[in-house]
């Protein structure tokens, strides 16, 4: 069951201006999630001690509990690699399943963009609505901090409706990082607020060269098939988004609809 307002949802995030799935642009905060997992048996697990749920479960239980980031992460911190974090993002206890999406989002780096793209088909809700969280965090800091920074102050003019001058610090930035694929992003939601629909598109591909799970860049890519009067380009795009969030019932309908409209 999701609990929006449990406060193990709260991964740090930026704000970022980001697609929606729709043919107009959202400005969002990052999505968060929560499960209310069931609460886990009593006593002290050791980390791997057969036929006991795996310590992380139960420091994602607690922080389910308390809602402490700081503490969870101390103790994940003490514990967890990031290796190790990334194999239990396909662990059989779904409660290390949340934690280890949880973890990987306040920790991780973009070594971890593949553990968590593979948890955005997770068969429960929560891991799926953690992992967008998590890979936004990551996203957002996979660049130096100086990097960072600019990118933050990037989604600033996206957001405050000053898409030229978000075009104009992105291509500033992608020109000293160009491999900084949320660059790439910030600047073609910009362009498609100021109607240039090809070069938003080209962004869109280039930040999926680089980063194959970004959702965003996919629904931006249809949403520019769609204004530049490509319906069969826009439905191969949100297959392909699809693909990697099988689950994802807005994106069923849209293909749907895509789909009836081609008959």
């Amino acid at each position: 069951m999701i609990s929006p307002a449990s406060p193990s949802s709260l991964i740090r995030c930026p704000m970022v201006a980001s697609w929606v799935v729709t043919i107009a642009i959202a400005t969002i905060v990052c999505p968060v999630a929560s499960g209310i997992a069931p609460r886990p048996d009593r006593g002290a697990p050791s980390m791997s001690e057969p036929g006991r749920q795996p310590l992380l479960a139960f420091y994602y239980e607690q922080l389910d509990r308390d809602g402490d980031l700081d503490t969870f992460q101390v103790r994940v911190e003490a514990r967890y690699s990031e290796t190790t974090l990334r194999r239990l993002v396909s662990s059989a206890d779904v409660r290390a399943r949340r934690g280890a999406v949880s973890a990987l989002g306040l920790i991780g780096d973009f070594g971890s963009n593949d553990a968590l793209g593979s948890a955005l088909a997770d068969e429960d809700p929560a891991v799926r609505q953690l992992a967008v969280s998590s890979l936004w965090s990551i996203w957002f800091r996979a660049g130096s901090d100086e990097q960072n920074e600019k990118l933050r102050l990037i989604v600033e003019f996206n957001n405050r409706g000053l898409p030229r001058e978000a075009q104009r610090q992105a291509t500033r930035l992608i020109a000293e990082a160009p491999t900084f694929a949320e660059a790439y992003n910030q600047r073609a939601i910009a362009s498609f607020v100021l109607g240039e629909f090809v070069e938003s598109a080209a962004d869109c591909k280039r930040v999926l060269e680089l980063n194959p799970y970004h959702f965003g860049a996919l629904g931006g890519l249809g949403q520019c098939y769609l204004r530049l009067g490509r319906p069969d380009l826009a439905l191969e795009t949100y297959r392909r988004s699809l693909a990697i969030q099988p689950h994802d019932e807005g994106l069923k309908r849209l293909i749907k609809t895509l789909e009836a409209d081609r008959r």
